[in-house]
């Protein structure tokens, strides 16, 4: 599927999607939410074994999840996108 049809499934504007996948802007909950409706992805996708152990245990602040893998389009040099 082409950005421009994921963006148009889900509603988010393709420039910005574009920005999103590219890592000059941050995706917001709801577009984040719309864009695993159109993936057939749940959440636990993008979850890493370390990021549910902390949520699990209540110590992952807001805060901390915003700059976490979860919220990056581009992960990290040796860091996966999605976890397996």
């Amino acid at each position: 599927m082409s950005v421009a049809e994921l963006g148009r499934r889900a509603l988010i504007d393709r420039k910005r999607l574009w920005y999103i996948l590219d890592g000059q802007r941050q995706m917001r909950a709801d577009e984040f939410v719309r864009v695993c409706a159109v993936l057939n992805l749940g959440l636990r996708n993008f979850l890493t074994p370390a990021i549910a152990d902390e949520m699990r245990q209540g110590r992952l602040g807001a805060a901390t999840l915003t700059g976490h893998t979860l919220m990056t389009a581009r992960p990290k040099e040796g860091e996966e996108l999605c976890a397996r």
